[in-house]
């Protein structure tokens, strides 16, 4: 395996994703400071609902791309990659239609938010999906100008609009989702790759084994981390959940970290397990070793930031953070230690066990994080949280070891069947 490439490739993950980080958070720092709380209120909403829709069509219809085409000769990639951004075009039209429903029929401030996110939904989420072919296709760079390219449309035009005086939170949601639509228009420019709508049925059909798995397993997680939020806040209050949060928050660039790597995580371990399942598994455990390391790191260098500073960032939400930050920061080293299983059960399409590991851990965490709420109170929801976030990295590794051993030897090459793509011959077929 070698390392320089692979920090390379790593540098353009890390580098898009905190440039999409830092662009959010600037965003809602814009909007937060010019309209008022009900409209802000409104956005947040909105933003809630991309997020979930973009985390199922980040599962699938593009999980699939890199698992199954990461190694694959460019003449089978760019079918693959077409039929899978289409598919997110066939999503993302569905889903604008029951948001402006829904726009339509509440009224006020949220209709306006989500009227705007309806029409500019398909744009952002293919501008989201050429970030997923660009690190399958190993060109983060270009993902990286993708991704600026939107943050250099946006905030000049946003700004204007903020400054209008005109206070809605219409126009501030369609620009930022139709710059992104800019930045989706320009990926097709940089990939030469056309979107094919069409191919969406059979995109389905040919990753009918990862495609319903992959949904319920993003729906799952996600369920687990809102059950267990709502949970503590019902048992412990709501400064509880702030003050978790906060804690969240202090450690954000662990999280930075970790979605960057996992922008190239499944196309790495794709790489090394053509290599063999020995490469695949030494992958694993240094990915997670590297990400612990550096949330220790972190963890300490914040535990021992003088008050006054913390009090400058937090105002008065630092002493509450404060308080649970070792279980928090213990609770991070838990989340980044599934990094490598996940990307291992991931490479090697094993779904069915993926899912099953997923859904348990969402039920430790529900279980855990209210109950040490129950118990504890704040500090108890942390601890319990934590605890909840070890026994899952355990659940992950002990998936993947077994996953391995079903594949044999560790000298063995394993490489993730290609399924034809509309038309286009499979690799099995072809030899």
């Amino acid at each position: 395996m070698r390392f320089l490439p692979l920090l390379r490739r790593a540098s353009w993950g890390l580098g898009d994703q905190a440039l999409s980080s830092l662009t959010n958070f600037v965003l809602g720092v814009l909007i937060a400071r010019t309209v008022g709380v009900e409209q802000f209120g409104a956005f947040s909403l909105a933003f809630a609902a991309y997020l979930l829709v973009l985390s199922i069509c980040r599962a699938y219809p593009m999980e699939p791309l890199p698992i199954r085409y990461s190694v694959a000769p460019e003449a089978s990639f760019r079918p693959a990659a077409a039929a899978a951004v289409g598919s997110v075009i066939a999503v993302a039209v569905g889903c604008s239609i029951v948001l402006a429903v829904i726009g339509v029929v509440t009224g006020g401030a949220l209709s306006q938010a989500l009227l705007a996110l309806a029409l500019t939904l398909p744009g952002l989420l293919v501008q989201d999906a050429w970030r997923s072919v660009f690190f399958a296709w190993h060109r983060g760079r270009s993902a990286f100008f993708n991704d600026l390219l939107w943050a250099v449309v946006m905030f000049p035009a946003i700004v204007i609009v903020l400054r209008s005086g005109d206070h809605s939170v219409f126009w501030p949601t369609f620009v930022w989702g139709a710059s992104a639509t800019v930045a989706a228009a320009f990926g097709v420019f940089q990939s030469r790759i056309v979107p094919a709508p069409m191919r969406t049925r059979a995109w389905w059909h040919e990753h009918i084994d990862l495609g319903p798995r992959f949904i319920v397993e993003t729906v799952a997680r996600t369920a687990g981390g809102n059950l267990s939020t709502y949970g503590i806040g019902l048992a412990a209050g709501l400064a509880a959940v702030g003050a978790l949060r906060a804690a969240s928050l202090i450690l954000g660039p662990v999280q930075v970290l970790f979605l960057g790597i996992g922008l190239i995580a499944v196309p790495e371990g794709v790489r090394a397990a053509a290599q063999s399942l020995g490469h695949l598994r030494r992958l694993a455990i240094i990915l997670s070793i590297l990400l612990a390391l550096f949330t220790l790191g972190w963890g300490v260098f914040v535990l021992l930031l003088p008050q006054d500073v913390g009090v400058a960032l937090l105002g008065s939400t630092w002493d509450p953070a404060r308080a649970v930050l070792v279980p928090s920061i213990v609770g991070q080293v838990g989340g980044v230690l599934t990094t490598g299983p996940g990307m291992g059960l991931r490479t090697l399409a094993a779904a069915r066990r993926s899912l099953r590991v997923s859904v348990i851990a969402s039920i430790i965490t529900v279980i855990l994080g209210v109950g040490g709420a129950v118990a504890g109170g704040v500090l108890g929801a942390a601890w319990g949280l934590a605890l909840a976030a070890l026994a899952s990295a355990t659940l992950w590794w002990r998936a993947l070891f077994l996953e391995l051993a079903l594949h044999g030897s560790a000298d063995r090459p394993f490489r993730s069947r290609s399924p034809a793509v509309a038309g286009q011959p499979s690799d099995e077929a072809v030899s």
